[in-house]
């Protein structure tokens, strides 16, 4: 995961609920004294006592409630922006997601950010200020779920503290899959209140929840900006939401109640310990596998590094190869880094990357499928075989060197051809 990951943990968003920080709040007034509003506010005392009997937590004072405007909300996340990216940053991430082959050449990050927000949020937990909003904009009939998955919010910062669990991970694929504790929580939540509202329950449904997270994704796909947006984008945006509230489903079932604490006592380190909850129980931790020891031209300087996790692997087979099920491969994963160089007089940007499998026989069937991800995104690419476990080629793009070794994939991408580099 990259910074975008970081992004969304501190503007918590949503196909159609959200959660984040928004002006004003330090003129939020408890719900007791919200004048003028009326409903849903005035249902927030009630609306707490169920969530408690859920949760078997509450709230430990008057949580903060008031409405904000779109202009508001827009205006806070281009601030956000600024303070949490910086150019040189924003600029790395540009690169990985072109290396990849995610994005397209011409890709406007900021806008399409700006765009995804002001049509997903219609709430919003603002955890610096512990003020919860709703929107002027969303539906009427959306707005008391809306406020239920909010006040889950509110709970768990009040009990865990929300910023403090966020800011904790150390990177970003640690970031996306505390995210996804957090508003998979929340989604499970309002879920089981909504069913709760029918005497009915998801506690022993894992097919409802299946459904429920199913119905998640296509009432996301409805959205025309979210929709038009590359799928990197739309998987980050809707994975703590969907994946998120089946883990937080399996920890309920496995664990009972002390399974909505457990996920901030005990974070998941990564986006596959929210795919494969098994893990996260056994406490298994991410391998880091060396990267190519490729030697690379002179000029060229590392300007941004991360890891690549499986969610990220699950994303750039379908962005390429597209969505064929291959989640038993997927299931084997075992870590991933990546570095971008760059050589700034000439704009070339390279790229290295390594991952790691449960055997060498998922490594094999992955170093195939990967060759046919770089001859798709490198345009003109057409790779040779150097071996059985090598095979490399050179397009407009640069120099392509992929090799599997062992349990272990490596490539070395868009060197330029004529110059001395890799092995």
């Amino acid at each position: 995961m990259t910074c975008w990951a970081r992004l969304a943990g501190v503007v918590l968003i949503a196909a159609w609920l959200a959660s984040g920080t928004a002006l004003g709040a330090e003129d939020g007034e408890p719900h007791a004294r919200i004048a003028g509003h009326g409903e849903p506010f005035d249902q927030i005392d009630t609306l707490l006592e169920d969530l408690r009997a859920i949760m078997g937590i509450g709230s430990r004072r008057p949580v903060r409630a008031r409405t904000i405007s779109k202009a508001q909300f827009l205006a806070l996340y281009e601030k956000r922006m600024r303070e949490e990216q910086d150019r040189r940053e924003l600029h790395g991430e540009e690169l990985f997601l072109k290396l990849f082959g995610l994005v397209p050449d011409d890709f406007d990050y900021r806008k399409t950010v700006l765009d995804l927000m002001s049509e997903q949020a219609w709430a919003l937990y603002d955890f610096r200020q512990r003020t919860l909003f709703l929107s002027e904009w969303a539906p009427p009939e959306a707005l008391q779920f809306a406020l239920v998955h909010e006040l889950v919010h509110a709970i768990d910062d009040q009990n865990f503290n929300l910023r403090k669990y966020l800011q904790g991970a150390k990177e970003s694929e640690q970031q996306i899959a505390r995210l996804a504790a957090v508003e998979g929580q929340a989604s499970w939540v309002m879920t089981e209140w909504a069913m709760r509202q029918s005497e009915r329950s998801l506690l022993g449904n894992r097919l409802l929840a299946v459904t429920t997270a199913t119905a998640t994704r296509f009432e996301a796909e409805q959205f025309p900006v979210y929709e038009s947006t590359p799928l990197y984008f739309r998987e980050v945006l809707i994975f703590p939401y969907t994946d998120g509230l089946l883990f937080q489903h399996e920890m309920i079932e496995r664990l009972g109640i002390d399974g909505l604490r457990r996920v901030f006592e005990r974070p998941p380190l990564t986006t596959q310990h929210v795919l494969q909850p098994d893990l996260y129980l056994e406490g298994t931790r991410p391998d880091h596998p060396e990267l190519p020891a490729a030697a690379l031209p002179s000029g060229f300087k590392r300007v941004y590094q991360g890891t690549f996790g499986q969610l990220d692997h699950r994303i750039l087979l379908e962005e390429h190869l597209g969505a064929d099920e291959r989640g038993e491969l997927l299931d084997k994963w075992r870590g991933g880094r990546f570095e971008v160089f760059e050589r700034k007089r000439t704009g070339e940007a390279v790229l290295k990357y390594a991952c790691r499998w449960a055997d060498g026989e998922a490594a094999s069937e992955f170093f195939q499928l990967y060759r046919q991800v770089c001859e798709r995104k490198w345009d003109g690419l057409e790779l040779v075989d150097s071996g059985s476990d090598r095979c490399e080629g050179v397009g407009p793009g640069g120099k392509v060197l992929i090799e599997v070794q062992g349990n272990t994939v490596r490539s070395v991408e868009g060197l330029p051809p004529g110059e001395n580099g890799g092995k």
